[in-house]
Parts: structure tokens; sequence; C-alpha cells
């Protein structure tokens, strides 16, 4: 009798029984594609050259090379603007007043063209603010015909 106690103390137990194998893997799952990379807009190509059109010199003041020294700015503002509006190009006067010690004390768009968006039209003022002009011997207004167009 103490042999079949023991006997159902160590079964009752769980001595001598085998532990459980570990389950087995359930089978992988094929991996997950991984997201699609989200479409970028399309790319607007770069815009081609800035022409400036005829600027007039007097006899001592010549304001072309330093709006013509604007001319990668002046790109650059072009190709920010036609980031949201791929298909503009056209013409866009500035208005640029300048005082006796060469700089710009205003540059503003001048009514018309087909290229006088608000966007443009304030980076080519930032633009031609920051040029040095020469010395014009009192205040100068020039008007500078600008003509953006794509390559």
């Amino acid at each position: 009798m103490r042999g079949c106690i023991f006997l159902w103390l160590v079964v009752a137990c769980g001595a001598g029984s085998r532990p459980e194998p570990p389950a087995a893997p359930s089978p992988a799952s094929p991996p997950a594609s991984p997201a699609p990379a989200p479409t970028a807009p399309a790319a607007v190509p770069p815009g081609g050259p800035v022409l400036i059109g005829d600027i007039p010199p007097t006899k001592h003041f010549d304001p072309r090379p330093a709006i013509e020294a604007t001319e990668l700015a002046l790109l650059e503002c072009y190709n920010t603007a036609r980031a949201n509006d791929p298909g503009l190009s056209g013409k866009l006067k500035m208005r640029v007043v300048i005082n006796a010690a060469g700089s710009v004390v205003d540059a503003q768009a001048e009514p018309g063209g087909s290229a006088n968006t608000p966007v443009l039209a304030q980076c080519a003022s930032d633009a031609l603010k920051a040029a040095a002009f020469p010395k014009p011997g009192g205040t100068a207004t020039v008007i500078a015909p600008l003509v953006f167009r794509p390559e």
C-alpha cells in the first residue's frame, strides 16, 4: 500500500512526467511588403535665363550692371514661384527706387505682366533691394523689365 501511495504522489505531483515540448512556431506570415513611397509631385524643370529688357542709362548712371548681378537670385525666385505655378512665364516690370548713396529704398512690381504673381514679385523685390547700385547723383527710379521663361 505504501508503494501505491508513493506512486500516486509521484504521478500527482508531476515527478516523472516529461516536460511538454515547446510549441512549434506558427508558420511565419509572409513579410509585409514595404509601404509604397509617397509620390512626390512631378519635378518642375528649372527656368531658363532671366532676360533683362532695355534699361536706358543716363550720362552718369547705368543701373543695368547692378540688375544683371541679381540674375541668379531672380532665377531662384522664378523657380520658387514655379513650384506653385509650373506654367508661370512671361514679363514682370519692377520699379526700383535708388537713393543718392546707391541703396534701394523701394522695389515694387508694376501692374500687369503675365508673370506678375505675389510670390515672384515679392522675391524679385527682395533680390533687387539687396543689389548694390552705383550712386545716381540723387534719387533715381528705374523700371526693370524682366522676362521669365522655362527652358
